[in-house]
């Protein structure tokens, strides 16, 4: 008596039948109509787009569209006969077998693989007959599942485990339950001894494809996963094996990790089509593991390539979902749902001590110059905006809140017994707390980590104008308390710059921070921060950018700014901190600081779009030094950067030499022009990809009688 696993699946068949039933396509208006539908996630059925099985497609409106047909073995036997290549995949749930179905490929096999590919084993050897009937069923589904594909319907292939066909009554039964969850062939390892089985298998109905070279089952007894058939007897062995196994009816044959001239001699002494893992391009048709094919786990095996790295921007994907959920990103306004403003006006009445209402946004437009989007200051009344954080080899969009809205932060969840009341930028109503030692702010941070509140931190000199009162408003955004530190560091100035000249205007500042909602003020003085004098004994030195563009003009700068950020960073550990984008090697640096002295688990990095004057001048408190015919000449910076990133066919090298034209011929001196990365600032090549590239800019402001002005400035080339 045989005992069968899995569940019946009536539209598995070997050989290509004919199915005049019809799919109905659903209606749209049903699917919009306040039912939730799982199409977003697994592609379903699209009542414009249903594909048959001769591909006829959606510009009319079908009623019905005909149910692709199934290729069958007799389909496969016709293209390897007409000399066509032959593709198969391993696929192990409903995704990789949808997808393996709308490439187009012939044979999808559910490999017991699964266990090194899904079930964290660390080899074959434990993959289970009930983990493979789910994954079969599974995968069935995938390559059934309605959608745009017009290609026939593949071969599944089920891959029978491990100790499945130890005896003959163990494989036959085992067989069949394959074939009833929905393989419509069975795949066995081993050579000329399991002929027997074979035979059986076929003799009872069903299809068997025979796997011999390397053997990942047996791969123990071969002497490990190497390659096999390496000499003329042992090539002879595996030519036999095939013979015998082709002669008791194998339809399909698999050799793995073999000498291209072994799979050659093997497909020569068969009449069924080959498939090649590891064994050259003369067989019939070759198979990869999808995962290796995607870079699911790192390097792939040496004969795989991998088609798309899809392990990294998964892990990049999760990185970012991380940064954002803790920073308040997401889900945003976006992705969040809101209720009917008149059921909202009465549930606020219900619940007054929490603030329900979302501000009203006005949309206006921003200003371009040369098809970059410039970003005024609020005054004119811009809308939202766009910065980045610095990932591995990416730049990530971070949205910046529109003008004249509340910008309070939506992370750091709290229970409805710990609501406060939201403080509303620019109203005036915020109390400043400043805190002058490093004591004071210590037992700061304390009372509000007991609080459970969130803490956005943004460095400053002081002098504050508009793009520092910016980043106020994206620390609000993101934390519940928006600490600001006003410290001229000494040890970022060389000896021959304005360490005692750089404009200090504390109270003016202190007056604008209570205007914009900041809730406390850092005014450490020197003593506390190098208390054995400046820079101390102990300093942070970012040698990745030395000798680079700006780095390369002020040496001393970046070791100073690393060292009393990390300072800062110890003394208030905040949970997300604030930088603008205008001195973009200061925002690498720190990110890199970050990640390698491995902080950046629990301080996230938020970098803020560079705030710009109405005519496209990046804002800077050394802007003061500008004298009226220095200021009528600096928005030619921003704009022939604007215009060198945006020609056609731009690349680093046209950038470079399209910049400093334009400037010169202005009668502009350009300290240097650099196009870089975007993590470590590395230079490109002049005929590099400009994609995801920071193009930065120093030009010297000089007027007789007047002070020499550095004026920085910077564009991003995101990645395509």
């Amino acid at each position: 008596m045989f005992i069968i696993y899995g569940s019946r699946h009536a539209s598995t068949t070997a050989q290509p039948v004919e199915q005049n039933t019809k799919t109905q396509v659903m209606d749209v208006s049903e699917k919009n109509s306040g039912t939730y539908s799982m199409d977003g996630i697994y592609g379903g059925i699209n009542a414009a787009g249903v594909n048959g099985a001769e591909g006829q497609t959606g510009g009319e409106k079908p009623k019905a569209a005909a149910a692709a047909k199934p290729l069958g073995l007799a389909g496969v036997r016709r293209r390897f006969e007409r000399g066509q290549k032959l593709s198969m995949v391993t696929a192990y749930d409903f995704p990789s077998g949808r997808f393996a179905r709308q490439a187009g490929v012939e044979l999808v096999l559910v490999g017991d693989s699964l266990g090194n590919c899904r079930l964290g084993l660390s080899d074959t050897v434990g993959v289970t007959m009930e983990d493979m009937l789910r994954a079969t069923t599974a995968v069935r589904r995938g390559v059934d599942a309605p959608g745009p594909a017009t290609s026939p319907k593949p071969l599944v292939i089920g891959d029978m485990p491990f100790g499945s066909y130890l005896t003959m009554e163990d494989a036959l039964r085992n067989a069949a339950a394959f074939r009833v969850a929905g393989a419509d062939v069975v795949k066995l390892e081993g050579g000329g001894h399991l002929a027997p089985v074979v035979k059986a298998l076929t003799n009872a109905g069903i299809a068997v494809m025979s796997h011999i070279g390397l053997e990942p089952q047996r791969a123990l007894l071969q002497g490990g996963f190497r390659l096999q058939g390496t000499s003329a007897s042992s090539a002879m062995e595996l030519v036999s094996d095939a013979k015998e196994l082709n002669t008791a009816g194998a339809v399909l044959l698999v050799v793995e990790m073999v000498p291209e001239e072994v799979g050659t001699a093997v497909q020569a002494s068969v009449s069924c089509p080959v498939i090649g893992i590891g064994a050259g391009g003369k067989v019939a048709g070759q198979v990869l593991v999808c995962d290796d094919m995607l870079g699911m786990h790192g390097r792939p095996p040496s004969f795989a390539k991998m088609f798309f790295d899809v392990g990294r921007a998964s892990a990049e994907a999760y990185e970012n979902y991380v940064k954002e959920v803790r920073s308040g990103q997401f889900p945003g306004d976006k992705y969040s749902r809101h209720m009917p403003q008149e059921e909202l006006d009465k549930l606020q009445q219900l619940l007054p001590q929490v603030p329900l209402q979302n501000p009203a946004q006005e949309p206006s437009e921003t200003p371009a110059v040369n098809g970059h989007t410039a970003t005024p200051s609020r005054s004119q009344g811009t809308g939202g905006s766009f910065g980045f954080e610095l990932l591995q080899g990416r730049l990530l969009p971070v949205q910046r809140h529109a003008v004249g809205t509340s910008v309070r932060r939506t992370a750091g969840a709290r229970g409805i017994s710990q609501v406060s009341l939201d403080r509303e930028v620019g109203s005036g109503r915020a109390e400043l707390q400043r805190l002058s030692s490093n004591a004071e702010l210590i037992a700061w941070r304390q009372r509000v980590a007991e609080q459970g509140r969130r803490v956005a931190f943004v460095p400053t000199m002081g002098n504050l104008h508009e793009g520092h009162l910016e980043l106020i408003d994206a620390a609000l955004q993101r934390g519940d308390e928006a600490i600001v530190s006003i410290f001229v560091n000494p040890s970022q100035f060389a000896s021959h710059e304005d360490l005692d000249t750089y404009p200090r205007t504390l109270e003016e500042d202190m007056q604008k921070l209570r205007e914009r909602g900041a809730t406390a003020l850092f005014t450490p003085l020197a003593k506390e921060l190098y208390p054995t004098g400046s820079p101390g004994g102990t300093m942070v030195v970012p040698h990745f950018v030395e000798g680079k563009s700006e780095a390369a003009d002020r040496p001393h700068f970046f070791s100073g700014v690393a060292t009393v950020c990390l300072k800062f960073f110890n003394l208030l550990q905040p949970d997300v901190a604030i930088f603008g984008q205008k001195d973009a090697m200061q925002c690498v640096v720190i990110a890199r600081m970050l990640e390698d002295l491995m902080l950046d688990h629990r301080i996230a990095l938020h970098v803020v779009p560079t705030s710009r004057e109405f005519d496209g001048v990046a804002r800077s408190s050394r802007n003061s030094y500008l004298s009226p015919k220095m200021r009528q000449k600096a928005p030619a910076i921003y704009k022939a950067l604007c215009a060198a990133t945006t020609a056609t066919g731009a690349t680093p090298g046209s950038v470079r030499a399209s910049v400093r034209g334009d400037l010169e011929r202005q009668e502009l001196e350009v300290s240097y022009i650099s196009v870089a990365d975007t993590r470590f600032m590395n230079e490109k090549a002049d005929e590099a990809e400009l994609s995801n590239s920071v193009v930065s800019i120093c030009c010297i402001m000089k007027e007789e009688g007047h002070r020499t002005c550095r004026l920085l400035d910077n564009v991003l080339v995101p990645a395509r």
